[in-house]
């Protein structure tokens, strides 16, 4: 399986595009992979997961066609991680000749909800759901669907939002979990994963915050002390095998001390590896 990390970094991104503080003026200076844009993943080369207003910039620095890209895999319907608005542009007039005939997002009902809302302001609001390009494949939690070539779990995520996922994705065995914008998953799901015996190759892991533990103060997002003990509970609860990937992303300038040089030892104590912008991986 592989995997292109196409944004690395929370909300703001980094640096924030009004900020000055230490870390934003920092990547500024230094550029490379100091710089993160948000959220965002490219799996097989064929599914997008996260569909924010980086888009397009990510398109074209990686060299990535986005008319022969027709899935995308919604974690949540927070700006960052999803902008309805760039689906106006597959309108007749605006899109001519995709390799796609429809462009399916995925995701819970707060997906085509929140499309709707977005559109309402505009005359062509109903055009969009009916000129047949564009379709929302609403899922349910733990129920697995086939996404082009891979295998897509939906989990309930711990996030504040009405219906947040995080995904398993599955392929010729191979199995990964993108853990980012959630905090500790809850019971329920840990049970799930120990009755199904599902172990995973790599675990993506939300680091918002760094190396601060925040799960009291923030539970819908974690930083690296949080990472080892979501860790930990996938070890005891027989999800890992020796050879899993343990990988950090989602970062905030919020967070003190997470430039990607500084970073990277104090993660790799810990036996995680820190994911930058443009990242690849085949495992």
């Amino acid at each position: 399986m592989k995997l292109q990390y196409w944004g690395t970094a929370a909300a703001e991104g980094i640096p924030g595009i009004f900020c000055n503080c230490k870390t934003c003026q920092e990547a500024r200076k230094k550029g490379g992979k100091y710089i993160r844009g948000r959220s965002q993943v490219l799996l097989e080369e064929e599914i997008l997961v996260d569909f924010n207003a980086d888009t397009y910039r990510n398109s074209l620095q990686y060299h990535c066609d986005l008319s022969k890209i027709s899935e995308i895999v919604i974690t949540h319907v927070h700006e960052d991680h999803y902008y309805p608005i760039e689906l106006m542009n597959l309108l007749p007039g605006r899109c001519k000749e995709p390799s796609f005939k429809t462009l399916t997002l995925h995701g819970s009902e707060d997906v085509e909800k929140k499309a709707r809302e977005v559109f309402s302001v505009y005359e062509e609001k109903e055009r969009i759901f009916h000129c047949g390009t564009v379709a929302f494949d609403v899922m349910k939690p733990y129920e697995t669907r086939r996404v082009g070539s891979v295998d897509v779990t939906p989990l309930p995520a711990t996030h504040n939002t009405p219906n947040p996922y995080v995904y398993i994705f599955s392929k010729d065995g191979k199995t990964m979990l993108l853990l980012n914008d959630s905090g500790y998953l809850k019971p329920e799901v840990m049970a799930w994963l120990k009755e199904k015996k599902i172990r995973f190759d790599l675990v993506s892991y939300d680091c918002t915050y760094g190396k601060r533990d925040v799960v009291r103060e923030a539970p819908r997002h974690m930083g690296l002390p949080n990472a080892e003990i979501m860790r930990q509970r996938f070890i005891d609860n027989g999800n890992y095998k020796p050879t899993t990937l343990s990988v950090l992303t989602h970062f905030t300038h919020n967070a003190s001390e997470i430039g990607y040089d500084e970073f990277l030892p104090v993660a790799a104590e810990h036996g995680f590896e820190v994911a930058y912008d443009g990242m690849t991986i085949e495992f």
